[in-house]
């Protein structure tokens, strides 16, 4: 294979448009900045202008969608493309640049990425993988919109009946009681053993009559306290709407879910990924949408940090805080479904509900501290196992195998006690430098 030698050695940026033009910029031994539209034409015309400097990397910010067909373009050209994610890339140009930004600015300094942030290049995913990744994307804000609207649910309720909110003891009961019943006057006038058949279907209330004989009278309190003083008939109607937005999220969410699960399954059948205790269809699609075979990550540690569930550092002069909160960095996706899914490992897989009780008991740390630590370590073995293809296989803390029976009943063994569990949130503490 002839080498060409005669390739000039440059660094590409690229500043995604969505809207307007590409603008590329050139450095090294060739300086060259020019633009070209997001359309055929223009995608044609830029792997045509880059083509003499293959293999360069070309370095772009993933803006909206725009990195994929930019990232078919370049690699048509012979050239490598590595992104820099959005935060790095305003930081960067803040430092060098301060309030200045145009495109110019930002392709230039996005040229320079590679050297200053070690870009490396990146696979373009497969077909695949990418509509398992826009799918479980799909999913992830379909659950943000469901929770925001119960949000919206639960700050009426506290404030409109908050005797009757307390009754129902949360939206499970809350939500098909107010469903069947959204105006007070109704409920407070319905018969109790329709009450308590919908607390029987809804809770674990071992007398879900006096608990049904609690609503009505709250609501019918409630009823009489806004006679006169509020609208009865206009918070009916807005509760039956937010009842009615909430049925429509969850209804999105299961479209989503069945369409992510079914391209998990068609492209991953019999996936590894969940012989992991606490890895179900969910997590391990998303694990795959984002990570794939996971053959572009080199570690553990790399995988864990594009999840962005890698502590940050700080150390300054005689302060250092060398465990801080996670960078974020990567997509929230991935890091809500490995977080989720450490809080079913822990109760399943001995050395993880060891780990969770240590941070616990020993170092201080609330739940959602330690269970993201657990999450971190969870992240670390499904790219183990990814990697590896060989099933999961639990152990106790001596290491020694376990069936996944005997690893539950441990785990429950090594489960936190309820007066550490019930304690106040913690803070993290800076440390104070020796100078001697």
């Amino acid at each position: 294979m002839k080498v060409n030698t005669t390739t000039p050695v440059v660094s590409i940026g690229i500043d995604a448009a969505v809207v307007a033009a590409h603008q590329i910029a050139i450095r090294g031994e060739v300086r060259e900045d020019f633009r070209t539209p997001p359309t055929l034409a223009g995608l044609a015309k830029l792997t045509k202008r880059l083509e003499p400097y293959a293999p360069a990397l070309v370095v772009a910010e993933p803006t909206a969608g725009t990195w994929l067909p930019l990232a078919h373009a370049v690699t048509a050209a012979g050239c490598e493309i590595g992104f820099v994610a959005n935060r790095d890339s305003a930081r960067l140009r803040k430092a060098i640049t301060g309030a200045s930004k145009t495109d110019v600015i930002d392709a230039d300094m996005l040229a320079h990425c590679a050297e200053v942030l070690g870009v490396g290049a990146a696979a373009v995913p497969p077909p695949g993988q990418i509509a398992l990744r826009r799918a479980i994307r799909r999913r992830h804000v379909c659950t943000v919109d469901a929770h925001r609207v119960e949000c919206r649910l639960w700050a009426l309720g506290v404030w409109a009946f908050p005797d009757l909110w307390r009754a129902c003891g949360g939206h499970t009961l809350a939500q098909p009681l107010l469903r069947r019943w959204p105006d007070l006057g109704a409920l407070s006038r319905a018969r109790l053993g329709s009450i308590t058949e919908i607390v029987a279907a809804h809770s674990r209330d071992t007398n879900p009559e006096l608990r049904a004989a609690r609503i009505r009278d709250a609501a019918a309190g409630w009823a009489s306290f806004w006679a006169g003083r509020l609208d009865l008939d206009g918070l009916g109607w807005e509760l039956a709407e937010m009842l009615t937005d909430i049925n429509t999220a969850d209804q999105r969410h299961r479209n989503a879910t069945d369409q992510a699960v079914g391209l998990w399954q068609q492209h991953w059948p019999d996936d590894v990924l969940t012989s992991i205790p606490g890895l179900g269809p969910i997590c391990a699609s998303t694990i795959r949408g984002w990570w794939g075979d996971v053959t572009q990550f080199r570690s553990a540690k790399a995988a864990v940090a594009h999840a962005g569930l890698n502590p940050s550092m700080w150390s300054s002069g005689l302060s250092e805080a060398p465990s801080r909160r996670i960078t974020k960095q990567g997509p929230a996706e991935l890091r809500l479904a490995l977080y989720q899914a450490a809080n079913v490992a822990r109760r399943r897989d001995p050395q993880l509900a060891a780990h969770y009780r240590r941070l616990m008991t020993e170092r201080g740390h609330n739940h959602i501290s330690a269970n993201t630590a657990v999450a971190r370590k969870l992240a670390c073995r499904a790219w183990a196992i990814a990697t590896t293809g060989q099933p999961y296989q639990p152990r106790d803390l001596d290491g020694d195998p376990l069936s996944l029976t005997d690893a539950a009943d441990l785990a429950a063994e090594l489960a936190v006690p309820d007066n550490i569990r019930s304690r106040t949130r913690g803070t993290t503490r800076r440390g104070r430098l020796n100078p001697n």
